[in-house]
């Protein structure tokens, strides 16, 4: 009798263990291993683990996977999401991470595809994040959808609006069902509970807990606020009020105010907005999160960036017009060691042109271009055609297809190949001219302008 009652204690204590509030900046030591079904034929490779940081990742560490099964050395971790992969970062599953949770998580695959058919037993936290992923990607197929739809623009806005507050809502009846969790906190707050009232609207979220850092809270809280709140364009500097009032709340926790700082500088670098008169507004946006915040004193005495961010900022700092971005080295398609500082000393202008053969833009756009430049080039003009193609052979097709006879570069690891990652690249097809000096002169938004720009300077 004593044994059964000690066993329904234990029962009732674990199944209760959620029922509490929700504990932030919690850490502590967790084994992570898994396994494959017995009947997924794969060959040993090496699985990979990932910090999760807003669109950003650093892996952490890696193992074999050895007889179907691999294991991560025990090793401590803050509660947050991360993401497992297997021989590449393709091949991926993000899951959640919670030392209060439990200090082991068993991951079952079944498929070699490991984001297909898997398991985690007796945790919570990735129940949750499972079906609230289904349940997005249902969503997000809608919405492709409607977008592709014959409704007006009015009634396809008010239907995404519907889809997306019924995803929150789904988000919202997981939290409830499952108090005192991560992934529901997060959930439950990514719609402001005061998405009405301006000054109120960040209130919700706790920013001295670094744990959000590992989610798309902030990401998305932030992006929606400049949509709603920032009254671009009838007010020129409502951006640059909407940074401060992120940063005010941000600066109460170092490394949570240096995340909005990144996230907000990267966001507005890669979002192409311009002004009534077509000029692009980025540049002045990022300026001012630099010089205010990353190496300036926007934040007072409260945030002090660490190098690591000041280098990362120097980096935007190098992609503007006037500036030098980071040489590089890289084989292109015939082998040879192409250096981009001594490609610059060799000719008047450097196009470094990012584009991919399943960009339908980049497809509408190149193969046009490319007789141009095969009637026109001399030796004052060379291209860098830097692909982010993932399979080689539709690399080769779309350059012998079409002609594209200049200097052809692909690192077949899409957005993260390193040459893409030192530009920032987040959309094709990008472009960047550079002169002798290997300095920015021009950031064409289109193969007509960079022709009108290549004309014009002769």
């Amino acid at each position: 009798m004593k044994n059964i009652l000690t066993l329904l204690c234990f029962f009732f204590l674990s199944i209760s263990s959620y029922s509490q509030e929700y504990e932030k900046n919690v850490s502590g030591n967790v084994i992570i291993e898994g396994s494959f079904n017995a009947s997924v034929k794969i060959k040993p490779g090496t699985m990979y683990i990932y910090e999760l940081k807003g669109n950003d990742e650093y892996i952490l560490d890696s193992t074999l996977v050895k007889g179907n099964s691999f294991s991560f050395k025990n090793k401590s971790f803050q509660t947050g999401v991360y993401r497992l992969a297997f021989n590449n970062s393709t091949n991926s599953l993000d899951i959640v991470v919670n030392p209060r949770e439990s200090n082991k998580i068993s991951v079952k695959l079944n498929n070699y595809r490991i984001s297909k058919g898997y398991n985690i037993p007796n945790s919570i936290e990735n129940k949750i994040k499972k079906l609230y992923t289904t349940k997005e990607s249902s969503i997000t197929q809608k919405i492709k959808l409607l977008k592709k739809s014959s409704k007006t623009r009015d009634v396809k806005l008010a239907e995404m609006k519907s889809l997306q507050m019924e995803l929150f809502e789904y988000g919202l009846s997981l939290h409830n069902e499952n108090p005192g969790t991560y992934f529901g906190m997060i959930l439950s707050q990514m719609h402001s509970k005061h998405h009405n009232v301006a000054h109120l609207y960040f209130t919700d979220i706790d920013f001295s807990d670094e744990c959000i850092v590992r989610s798309a809270l902030l990401p998305t809280r932030i992006q929606t606020y400049f949509q709603n709140y920032s009254n671009w364009p009838n007010n020129e500097y409502g951006f640059h009020d909407a940074i401060d009032v992120v940063m005010d709340h941000a600066k109460i926790n170092e490394q949570v105010a240096e995340f909005c700082m990144y996230n907000m500088l990267d966001g507005f670098y890669n979002t192409g907005q311009t002004d009534r008169k077509g000029n692009a507004i980025w540049n002045n946006l990022c300026n001012y999160i630099m010089d205010e915040y990353i190496f300036g004193e926007g934040c007072g005495d409260d945030v002090d960036p660490s190098e690591l961010l000041k280098e990362r900022a120097s980096q935007y700092k190098n992609l503007q017009i006037g500036n030098v971005p980071l040489d590089f080295n890289a084989i292109d398609r015939n082998g040879n060691n192409i250096n981009l500082k001594k490609t610059c000393a060799s000719n008047k202008y450097t196009v470094l042109m990012f584009w991919a053969s399943h960009c339908q833009h980049c497809m509408a756009e190149l193969p046009g271009f490319a007789n141009w430049y095969n009637n026109n080039k001399n030796s004052d003009l060379e291209i860098i055609a830097v692909s982010l193609d993932g399979n080689k052979k539709n690399w080769e097709n779309a350059i012998d297809n079409n002609n594209f006879n200049w200097i052809n570069i692909c690192q077949f690891k899409v957005y993260k190949s390193p040459v893409c990652l030192d530009f920032k690249i987040k959309k094709t097809p990008t472009m960047f001219v550079l002169n002798k000096k290997m300095e920015i002169v021009a950031k064409p938004r289109s193969t007509s302008q960079l022709q009108s720009f290549l004309l014009k300077n002769k």
